[in-house]
Parts: structure tokens; sequence; C-alpha cells
């Protein structure tokens, strides 16, 4: 009798020990650190078509999500934090995700959320595991959300690295257009700097080089470069520019046209801006593909270079 009323007796001390020491009410509580900047946090946190690309399971509808049987609804957004309501089983956490500023180049995600609804004495013990249950999948797929955004591919929509300067001897020729430059006039200054090269013994070292910069309404300051083995004597309207050997060089692979190219380069403007890297020299684009003789632009292949310090 007395061991039946000792096991009662225990049972009791646990439940009660238990339910002080549990919340009263079930909280999920995970934040983590992502290398990226605001934009990039407010674009993918707080727009449903953000959200689209990086959830890690299903879109069930309309601002509905579902991620190994958590539902996930969201009610609305602002500029930093996404408003939503996450159900499994019996809970139902009404919170939010929110960003803000962390460590420099980073930003912190924070997810609160709270079942309103469990506050009763005897479900805390069993709604405690499964609400660690369900902040195990926050956790994961703030996890998820991670490893998206520090891909530059889905940030910027280009693979962005550094690399560093080989070609340090440049022919370069400078000219303005009062429209954009065509493609016949660039491969024709190409063509000038190749012979240029060619009549005192120089051999180009890579692919040619274009900058074409938009000074006002009616005029384009065009650069066109040629990367040589050693220095020459340049004619009238072209110069001799060095590159410190091993500079460093922001980089971007591009397949495309112009608009294309146009685009990655406004990328690239936003990647250093969001890194906070500064620029002492014009961007240029390496004409890898010769655009003359490849009619198809799709196939285009330039490499887009920024200078950084």
């Amino acid at each position: 009798m007395k061991k039946i009323f000792f096991i009662i007796l225990t049972i009791i001390v646990i439940i009660v020990v238990a339910n002080i020491l549990l919340p009263e009410k079930p909280v999920i509580a995970q934040d983590l650190s992502i290398d990226i900047s605001d934009v990039i946090a407010g674009k993918f946190l707080t727009t449903e078509s953000g959200w689209d690309k990086w959830w890690p399971g299903t879109k069930t509808g309309d601002r509905q999500y579902n991620f190994r049987g958590a539902k996930i609804s969201i009610d609305k957004m602002t500029n930093s934090s996404t408003y939503l309501k996450l159900k499994k089983d019996n809970l139902t956490f009404n919170g939010k995700i929110s960003y803000f500023a962390d460590a420099e180049g980073s930003v912190k995600f924070k997810w609160d959320a709270v079942d309103e609804n469990n506050a009763q004495f005897l479900s805390r013990i069993t709604n405690y595991f499964k609400t660690r249950d369900v902040e195990n999948q926050v956790a994961e797929i703030l996890l998820s959300l991670k490893h998206f955004l520090e891909d530059e591919r889905n940030a910027y929509g280009y693979r962005i690295y550094l690399n560093h300067a080989k070609d340090t001897v440049l022919l370069v020729s400078a000219n303005t257009y009062p429209i954009y430059p065509s493609l016949q006039a660039i491969y024709n200054t190409v063509t000038t700097l190749q012979q240029q090269a060619v009549g005192q013994g120089a051999k180009q070292t890579n692919f040619p080089m274009l900058n074409v910069t938009q000074t006002d309404e009616h005029e384009y300051q065009v650069n066109v470069a040629l990367p040589i083995n050693k220095k020459i004597t340049p004619f009238q309207k072209t110069s001799i520019n060095n590159i410190p050997k091993g500079g460093n060089l922001l980089v971007a692979d591009v397949r495309g046209g112009q608009g294309t190219v146009n685009n990655a380069l406004a990328q690239m403007k936003i990647y250093m801006k969001d890194h906070r890297l500064i620029s002492p020299a014009m961007p240029f684009q390496l004409l890898v593909t010769d655009r003359l003789a490849q009619k198809d632009t799709s196939k285009w292949i330039t490499k887009i270079y920024y200078p950084i310090l």
C-alpha cells in the first residue's frame, strides 16, 4: 500500500515540478545570423515572391506553406517583419520573423511565436515536447534560408567571386559617341589596337575589354582596351594603362546579350554597396565571345571585372 502511495506521490510531485518549471504557454524562440545586407534580407523575407524562392518545403496556396507537416500561413508583411501562424498537431503559434543589423556585414533573423490557446495545467508536459519538435523545424527553416541567401547566385542572380589581376599592360582607346556604340564600331577599335600592338612586336594576352559610360543624354564615353605582353609607344587617341599585378578584382560570369550584361553590372554595384567595397577604377567587360561573329546573343559569354580595394 505504501509503495503505491509513494508512486502516486512521486508522479504528482513530477507533474507539479514540471508545470512550475515549464513555461505556461508553448513558446518558440530561434535566431540566426546570416552574412548578407539588410536590403537582401528584406527582399526575401518580407515579400511573397522572395518566400517562393527560398522556402525549403512546399507552397500550398496564397501565402500558405508547408514544411514536414508544419503549416505556415502569412498574415502580413512589413518593412522588417513577416507576421505568421504556424500549426502542427494541436498547437497554433502566432508570431513573426524579424531581421535587424547584427555584426558588420551580417543580419540577424529572429523567429518568435507563442501558442495563446494552450495554457492548461495538465498539457504543459506533452506540449513541451511537441514545441521542441516544432522549434527544431523552425531552426531547420532558418538554416535553409541562410544557405540560400549566402549563395550570391540566389541573392544577386550571378556568382560573384574574387580574383586577381594578371594582365598588367593595357593598350587603351578612349572615344565619345552621341549614341550607344555599335558592335561594328567597338570591334573596329579592337582591330586598330591589335594592329598597333602587332606593329610594335607586342602580343595580345587576353580578350578585348570594354567600358561604356553614359555621361549625359547624348554622350557615351567608350573605352576599349587590349591586354598586351609589353609596353609600346601608343598612337594618337590611345594610351598605355598599367594595372598592378595581383590587384583585387570582383568577377561575375555572364551568359547573354547586352541587357543581361547591364543587369549584372547593376547587381555587382548593389553587391559592392552591400559589402562596403570601394572601386578605385572603372569596371570593364571582358569580351570572351566575338560578338560580331556570334549572332545569337544568348550564347555570348562575358566576364565582368570590378577593381576593388
